[in-house]
């Protein structure tokens, strides 16, 4: 116990140096979270996994896919060279296949206790304020999840029932997703049907970047649902609109059958 303490001790007392800084867009800490979750809730072979990482601020912090990062760089790098052999008269497509791409899509900023969700529809990316929030409550539990002595606690999130586990010893009010404001850091979180499970795997500091995504449509979550509503009513007739290929029967019904799947939404 006294070796965990000096490592919680290890990781808080940069926040208290770092708090002296103007410069709040570099983490301090950073929480790997392992996610798993069902694209179709009843289907639970479309069941995916992923590795997420918090990193935490002073007044910010970034949660997103591990990949998200890595595969966005890599994808960059091969366009690049794509265009650099274009440029000298040798064109040729990028090919990105090998890439890896996250599982978990959404990004969530949050600054100045104000969250800020990124999430894709097709192509393009959009950026709204989340149209839920929790309101906790705190249960007389308790149990050690990671290592941590940690205490339950519940809240209504949209159509969800959530249960989180928090640890106090680490007193940061973070946790996955949009999931924030208990008395410590979220170790593990779930919703009652277990649709979308989180559980931290890793803590450690570090110094990073905490940079929202730039090129994202700012919109508000009402205008952002209507859209994925409309792409989810008529798959295929959006899907044409954004593509000049003219689609066969085959990866029409395949479009419906992807869209009519996706039926789990955090939000």
């Amino acid at each position: 116990m006294a070796i965990k303490n000096l490592i919680i001790i290890a990781l808080l007392f940069p926040l208290i140096a770092f708090s002296q800084k103007k410069d709040v867009d570099s983490s301090v800490v950073e929480v790997k979270y392992y996610v798993k979750f069902l694209i179709d809730t009843l289907n639970v072979s479309s069941a995916k996994e992923d590795m997420l990482s918090l990193r935490i601020g002073k007044n910010s912090s970034i949660f997103r896919s591990d990949f998200k990062e890595s595969s966005d760089s890599l994808s960059t790098k091969i366009i690049g060279e794509a265009f650099i052999k274009g440029t000298k008269g040798d064109a040729v497509a990028p090919d990105l296949t090998g890439v890896r791409r996250p599982r978990f899509i959404q990004e969530v900023y949050y600054s100045n206790g104000k969250s800020l969700v990124y999430d894709k529809i097709r192509k393009n990316t959009f950026a709204f304020e989340p149209l839920n929030s929790p309101n906790w409550k705190l249960v007389d539990e308790s149990k050690t999840i990671s290592g941590y002595k940690c205490k339950k606690a519940i809240s209504k999130y949209g159509n969800k029932n959530i249960i989180a586990w928090y640890t106090t010893e680490i007193p940061f009010q973070e946790g996955p997703y949009t999931f924030k404001g208990l008395p410590g850091l979220i170790v593990s979180l779930e919703d009652s049907k277990q649709y979308y499970t989180f559980l931290l795997k890793e803590l450690k500091r570090v110094k990073k970047p905490i940079n929202p995504i730039n090129n994202a449509i700012k919109t508000t979550y009402e205008k952002y649902n209507a859209k994925r509503e409309e792409v989810k009513n008529d798959p295929v007739g959006t899907f044409a609109n954004a593509t000049t290929h003219k689609l066969t029967k085959e990866q029409e019904e395949r479009i419906k059958m992807n869209s009519q799947s996706k039926n789990n939404q955090l939000d």
